[in-house]
């Protein structure tokens, strides 16, 4: 498996508040990406912890050899701790009491070219291929929350003044819900990435620019697309194909 990260702080922000990492286990890869919320201080610091907790738990818990199952209760757990980490760290200093990040990390296991995901927040997962790109996590946004009911469509999730409303993120409650997938890799590259990515270039576009060249190329693409978009919010991307 390889991997390519990138991040950068866009046009617009005084801070990088995004954070992403990586790690090869054998062939295989985990990847953790995570954007910052709540103050200019906190966020980062926020972030930061949860990358760090999940990279470092999933690295010391897991063994090869693991079932889809013993992999998915390993990653969902790395989320928690983190959620209790950033919580206990906000309760106790008021300076940080609200602080919170996105959080989504990937797994992909050389040995059986299965790609594990959780996420909590915005930041996304999408497969990308020959066939097309499609989105594997569902944000847990207000918009989306209102276009699941039916009471907007895409169209107005888009332009939505709350558009940037989180109803679920790391560190910010005490117990956290953790959504998991598992999807086959194939020929396809995987991409993990922050708002500041996603919600300024549409999926066609990103298809566009992650397809048909080298990875590195494909990394450094993505943020000037989304840099020649404004630069709006912190950008932060990492690819992972089978090479």
């Amino acid at each position: 498996m390889k991997v390519q990260t990138d991040s950068n702080i866009g046009l617009c922000r005084a801070e990088n508040q995004d954070i992403v990492k990586s790690e090869c286990i054998g062939d295989s890869v985990f990847v953790v990406l995570c954007d910052g919320m709540g103050g200019q201080n906190s966020g980062l610091d926020a972030s930061s912890i949860t990358a760090d907790v999940v990279l470092s738990k999933f690295i010391a818990g897991y063994e090869d050899g693991f079932s889809s199952n013993s992999i998915r209760n390993l990653m969902i757990s790395t989320v928690s701790i983190a959620n209790s980490i950033v919580y206990n760290t906000a309760y106790t200093d008021p300076d940080k009491l609200g602080m919170g990040s996105t959080c989504v990390a990937a797994f992909v296991n050389a040995r059986t070219g299965t790609a594990h995901i959780v996420n909590v927040g915005d930041s996304r997962a999408y497969l990308c291929s020959e066939d097309g790109i499609e989105q594997i996590t569902t944000d847990h946004s207000f918009v989306q929350m209102l276009m699941d009911r039916g009471e907007i469509t895409e169209e107005e999730k888009n332009a939505h003044p709350k558009k940037n409303m989180l109803i679920r993120a790391v560190g910010v409650e005490k117990d956290i819900a953790v959504d998991y997938f598992e999807t086959e890799l194939g020929d396809a590259r995987l991409l993990l990435c922050s708002d500041g990515l996603h919600g300024y270039c549409t999926s066609d576009e990103i298809l566009e620019y992650i397809n048909e060249v080298p990875l590195e190329d494909a990394v450094e693409k993505l943020v000037n697309l989304a840099l020649a978009k404004g630069g709006y919010d912190n950008i932060t991307l990492a690819v992972v194909e089978d090479g």
